[in-house]
């Protein structure tokens, strides 16, 4: 009986996961080069805007630049993302996450009423003109 009572009791302060405990997975977002600089676009969906957006070097991610935006910004699946004014080397890998937020999901309590997009990418330059090379995710 103390064994019963012990395991529901571990159970109710460790708590189970549950339909709205799931960690929302990750969608990738495009990078592409018009007018050769380096451009991130997504999908939003509905009302969604931007809420935030991360930017760092795969070898020091210790040195992200963040920006959040209030009031959240508008964007379509072909606006360039903002690069916060990053400045992207020559052979380096970069690490680009934003994450989008529903207005109407957030007020309605639907979960998740946000969802990140990431995508890690090197920029090289040959003959004077960029190129991207998308790397598959780390994780």
């Amino acid at each position: 009986m103390k064994w019963i009572l012990l395991m529901i009791s571990t159970l109710l302060l460790s708590g189970c996961p549950g339909t709205r405990d799931r960690i929302p997975s990750t969608e990738k977002a495009d990078v592409i080069l018009p007018k050769n600089e380096v451009c991130v676009r997504v999908q939003p969906h509905d009302d969604e805007k931007l809420e935030a957006i991360s930017i760092y070097r795969l070898s020091q991610s210790q040195e992200r630049t963040t920006r959040f935006f209030s009031p959240m910004m508008s964007v379509n699946a072909t606006t360039c993302l903002p690069n916060n004014e990053f400045v992207y080397e020559d052979n380096v890998a970069y690490h680009y996450s934003a994450k989008l937020t529903s207005a109407k999901k957030q007020s309605a309590q639907q979960w998740p009423f946000s969802r990140e997009f990431k995508v890690e990418f090197r920029v090289k330059k040959s003959d004077g003109k960029m190129q991207i090379e998308t790397l598959a995710p780390q994780r």
